[in-house]
């Protein structure tokens, strides 16, 4: 064999198969080869410059008719293989021969999509990851969608890039059979972790491997799986749905990663319909996977569409082993949290906002890392790159504050990270902010707490919540009401306000070329979902709400409280004092805070007390002595 021919694009790839299918040991020589005669830095750049150009040529072919390009595909990869075509393709099946039996899996491993959320205990399962959930049923998907409602850490990109886009590569080399995947994610940080995650599956099945088979690796996985956001697609089917017709066509498989995208992010942005309904159209010619951890929502939406086969529905629940702890928490309480954590441990605080950023900025300076969406118009270039934040999947400071634009997807694996702090009041946001932490093994626990917007409104009231969501749906739901509701909008206020409130309007825009206004019919759907869970906090309790929407979560949540708190409270349980003196001797703990310099009443006390077990009461003192007529408070157990 001579040394040109076994050092071709590709060619150890194809002597693995040929040594297993043929009895040979050709691969052994290969690699001896390669061992004693390695490549050149010149030969290594002519080398993945080849290795490139096969796989530009693969791809050129795929956009082409179905019969030309089996053809042609065919012939670009035969040339490319070491040995004969016809050795390579004796006992290899044609596509037309019976197919090996997929691994089976079971029917009560299939859980019906009426049970999505389910509670089943995490140790009772069978399988703890997507891979094995699946086994080998995915190499049988036909056309159409799949859902993959999965927890957070079970495995949905792994089994995306290790057993898809892997299986995938293997039928190209062996049966000359191209089925490329495309993943959309939302946000640059998803789309930045799945390019690592595509780098590391290379590395790891290149491991040991000679350099050109290294390179070739890379290669291929870059090939077989391309990652694009959602805003890409949209983009492109906005401004030219021909070119992106022929762009899809080169794929096999759309994977839509955190495909709550189309509810959730439709609160906020105009053109998520636009991918949705890219999907919905490619299911025809495409197995479209769509996969999330707080996807209910999107699945409700897709159902209205078409039922969905149980077969193609996987699901398995959130794994919260490695919390050890949860807490509900006051936020007039959070930077004295912090303060008090041991020095070796770090925290992940996700924030609501760019400004609630800005107010952790001025109090805890280059302690901490702070991280906002780049997209984001106010504050997306006013904190840290992602990187100075968390590199390799580690915390590069002790404190680390980011809204939601890292709490979907990404991964900290970083075994000091021992606090997760949520100021977030959607319970999807809430269970993607505490999946970040991915544990390493099964002492690498942590403790989580959750903002409990019952215990201190002040700081950021449901209601103001609601004020905003209902003003955002004015201008768009008086458009779709008609000329006559929508004048009626217009005339209700100011010309400024008014066109004022319109711009604002994140759901809806004017569109020049048609000469009318567009709205984002999710984003009214989604914002409508949203007041109705602001509705039901307010009529109830936020707590009886987030304990409904994230169940696993509320179990064995109790409200955090202050050791220096249940001290004091030991030493002055049953003993009258003065109002004054009580009120001075509460707020030297430095544990409630007053609003805007406004003194506590006691109902407002009592409130905060509440979760120690005791009330203030009211005792008046009428012997005839100093005290007599003045109000004493007095600390009893409720």
């Amino acid at each position: 064999m001579s040394d040109e021919k076994t050092r071709w694009p590709f060619g150890g790839f194809f002597l693995k198969p040929s040594d297993e299918q043929n009895g040979t040991h050709e691969y052994e020589e290969y690699l001896r080869n390669c061992k004693e005669s390695p490549l050149t830095e010149k030969e290594q750049q002519e080398w993945t410059e080849s290795a490139r150009a096969a796989i530009a040529e693969l791809e050129q072919l795929n956009a082409e008719p179905e019969p030309t390009r089996q053809a042609a595909e065919a012939e670009v990869i035969s040339s490319l293989q070491t040995p004969e075509p016809a050795e390579l393709q004796e006992g290899c099946c044609t596509g037309q021969e019976a197919e090996e039996a997929p691994e089976v899996v079971p029917a009560e491993a299939i859980v019906p999509l009426g049970q999505i959320g389910g509670d089943a205990p995490a140790e009772k399962e069978q399988w703890a990851y997507a891979s094995g959930l699946i086994g080998d049923a995915f190499q049988h998907w036909e056309n159409g969608r799949v859902l993959l409602d999965m927890g957070t850490g079970r495995g949905k990109n792994e089994f995306i890039i290790k057993r898809l886009v892997s299986w995938r590569i293997d039928e190209m080399l062996t049966n000359m059979i191209i089925g490329r995947v495309l993943c959309l994610c939302p946000l640059k940080t998803l789309h930045a972790e799945m390019l690592q995650r595509r780098m590391e599956a290379a590395n790891a099945e290149s491991d040991g491997e000679p350099t050109e088979i290294a390179m070739t690796y890379d290669a291929l996985y870059e090939f077989m799986l391309e990652v694009q956001t959602y805003q890409y697609i949209e983009a492109r089917y906005r401004n030219d749905p021909a070119s992106l017709k022929k762009y899809l066509a080169r794929f096999k498989y759309i994977v839509a990663d955190e495909c709550h995208y189309f509810t959730d992010f439709s609160s906020y942005g105009i053109n998520t319909y636009l991918s949705l309904e890219v999907l919905q159209k490619a299911e025809a010619d495409h197995v479209v996977i769509y996969m999330s951890a707080t996807g209910e929502e999107t699945y409700k939406l897709l159902e209205e569409t078409a039922k969905i086969p149980e077969d193609r529905i996987y699901q398995l629940p959130q794994d919260y082993r490695h919390i050890k702890q949860k807490y509900f928490y006051s936020r007039e309480n959070l930077v004295m949290m912090l303060k008090s954590l041991p020095e070796d441990e770090k925290a992940v605080i996700f924030v609501s906002s760019g400004e609630d950023l800005l107010k952790m900025k001025e109090i805890f300076g280059d302690t901490a890392a702070y991280y906002c969406s780049d997209n984001n118009p106010k504050y997306g270039k006013r904190f840290n790159e992602l990187t100075e934040c968390v590199k390799d999947r580690e915390l590069q400071k002790r404190y680390f504050f980011t809204t939601k634009a890292f709490g979907i997807g990404t991964e900290i694996k970083d075994r000091t990270v021992k606090h997760l702090y949520i100021d977030q009041w959607k319970p999807t946001d809430i269970i993607q902010s505490a999946g970040r932490k991915r544990p390493l093994d099964v002492d690498d626990t942590c403790t989580v707490y959750f903002r409990d917007y019952d215990a201190d409104w002040y700081y950021g009231d449901l209601k103001k919540f609601k004020a905003i969501v209902t003003e955002e749906l004015k201008p768009a739901v008086a458009y779709l009401a008609g000329a006559e509701a929508f004048e009626v909008f217009r005339n209700s206020g100011t010309p400024d306000s008014i066109n004022k409130k319109i711009r604002k309007c994140r759901i809806m825009e004017f569109d020049d070329a048609k000469g009318e206004y567009r709205v984002n019919l999710l984003g009214v759907r989604q914002l409508k979902h949203e007041l109705e869970l602001l509705n039901e906090m307010l009529e109830t309790s936020y707590k009886q709400v987030f304990a409904k929407y994230a169940p696993v979560l509320a179990e064995e949540t109790v409200p955090y409280c202050f050791d220096s708190v249940a001290d004091w409270i030991k030493a002055h349980l049953n003993q009258p004092m003065l109002k004054e003196e009580m009120y001075e001797s509460i707020m030297a703990l430095k544990v409630f805070k007053e609003y805007k310099g406004r003194p506590m009443g006691q109902v407002i006390l009592n409130c905060k007390l509440q979760i120690y077990g005791v009330e203030i009461i009211t005792v008046r003192e009428f012997k005839r002595n100093e005290n007599r007529n003045k109000t004493f408070w007095k600390l009893i157990r409720i």
